[in-house]
């Protein structure tokens, strides 16, 4: 009985990474950037001049290799070159094809952690925010795989597993997080809370370890910033301090929209949009669908409570708070891009991971939860098949018909 729900649940999950990433090819392959922004492709400019032995090297618009790359971290166009090197794509579609790598990475995190339910997990990814992330050329597809192994590992540590090993691990990734993106930097809080929480509750030994973590940790950051500094004349490659940034109330309001799209899970609110019957449909349809999932489990569980004693969810959350508060710590100083679904997945999908784990979790004792868990799966898939590239579906259906 049990083999058998394991061998539906890993076809659930194998078709719906199948049919994901038919639909993100599908998305690039009719969208006329090919979901590249400038960004974008500057990654790839860096990954080809590696490719072509240059160096970690910028192209300007005259062809010229003349400015290095140091206003993003050497993460992700080293990833694309790795990929365009074992597998002789150009630097384009290995980028596309590193997204759906990482992507199978999370699916098969994913089933480690819950077999049964993965594919309710990993439907996650259906909704716009991911479905746009793993679409685009953005370093934001590594990190998101990097938070899951980091609450991960935070999780064995938690639980007194090879606190040694783990707390390397977590220093490699904490430094990868930063090697990708430099909001990484939030992550130099994980073995800083680890240390401090070991030594209130008085576990001097992990406490050593992790306050060493964090020492190594700040000062391969530290490194890093001081070479970049060398090499540009600024931390980060470029001088992000602005003299002048939004209102408080301007910031506020866009921090609150950012935010309330993030658990939109089909389509965002675009202010220039309106009105938007599809947004209002499907808000409501998600509305109906947590009142469905509330009423089906309150019958039989206290959810927030069985949330609370989940300690993967609770560290999930925790990492998501972690770079909320750093991101629009930074945001406040730095005007950088708004916060809009780009900045705020690493918020958003720590974030769902937490709570839809939490649900998976409880029993299939009653009916009831099983419905729940289903619904759930069935509402993530209709964001993904209404996130297909409607207009252009459209067009080609009026021209045959």
């Amino acid at each position: 009985m049990l083999e058998d729900k394991f061998k539906r649940a890993d076809l659930f999950l194998l078709l719906l990474y199948l049919l994901i990433s038919a639909i993100i090819i599908f998305r690039v392959n009719v969208e006329g950037t090919g979901y590249t922004t400038p960004d974008s492709v500057a990654y790839l400019n860096a990954a080809q001049n590696l490719t072509d032995g240059y160096g970690f090297y910028e192209t300007d618009t005259m062809g010229n290799k003349t400015r290095l790359f140091t206003k993003w971290p050497v993460g992700y166009p080293t990833l694309i070159f790795l990929t365009t090197s074992i597998s002789g794509l150009d630097v384009f579609w290995a980028s596309k094809t590193l997204n759906l790598l990482l992507l199978a990475g999370i699916f098969l995190f994913l089933r480690c952690i819950c077999h049964s339910y993965s594919f309710v997990l990993a439907s996650i990814c259906c909704s716009y925010t991911l479905l746009e992330v793993y679409s685009f050329t953005w370093s934001e597809a590594p990190f998101l795989l990097l938070l899951l192994l980091l609450a991960h590992l935070v999780l064995q540590v938690y639980k007194g597993i090879a606190v040694h090993r783990n707390a390397t691990f977590i220093y490699l990734v904490c430094l990868g997080l930063f090697l990708l993106r430099y909001a990484g930097i939030f992550s130099l809080g994980v073995p800083i809370i680890l240390c401090i929480y070991f030594r209130l509750n008085k576990n001097h030994k992990p406490a050593k370890i992790f306050f060493i973590t964090s020492i190594l940790t700040t000062l391969s950051v530290a490194g890093y910033l001081i070479i970049n500094h060398k090499l540009s004349g600024f931390a980060t490659g470029l001088d992000r301090m602005e003299t002048e940034t939004e209102s408080g109330v301007h910031f506020l309001l866009m921090s609150l929209k950012g935010l309330f799209n993030e658990f939109l899970i089909i389509r965002e609110y675009r202010p220039q949009n309106q009105p938007d019957y599809l947004l209002y449909i499907t808000a409501l349809i998600q509305l109906a669908v947590i009142t469905f999932i509330t009423f089906k489990v309150k019958r039989h569980y206290n959810f927030w409570q069985e949330l609370r004693q989940n300690n993967f969810s609770m560290i999930c959350i925790g990492l998501a708070l972690l770079y909320l508060a750093a991101i629009v710590a930074m945001r406040l100083v730095s005007h950088f891009d708004a916060l809009d679904y780009r900045l705020l997945a690493p918020f958003s999908f720590p974030f769902l991971i937490g709570l839809v784990y939490a649900l998976v979790s409880l029993p299939d004792k009653h009916k009831d939860i099983i419905q729940a868990k289903y619904a759930l799966f069935t509402f993530f898939l209709l964001s993904l098949f209404l996130n297909l590239p409607k207009k252009f579906i459209l067009q080609q259906l009026q021209q045959i018909l």
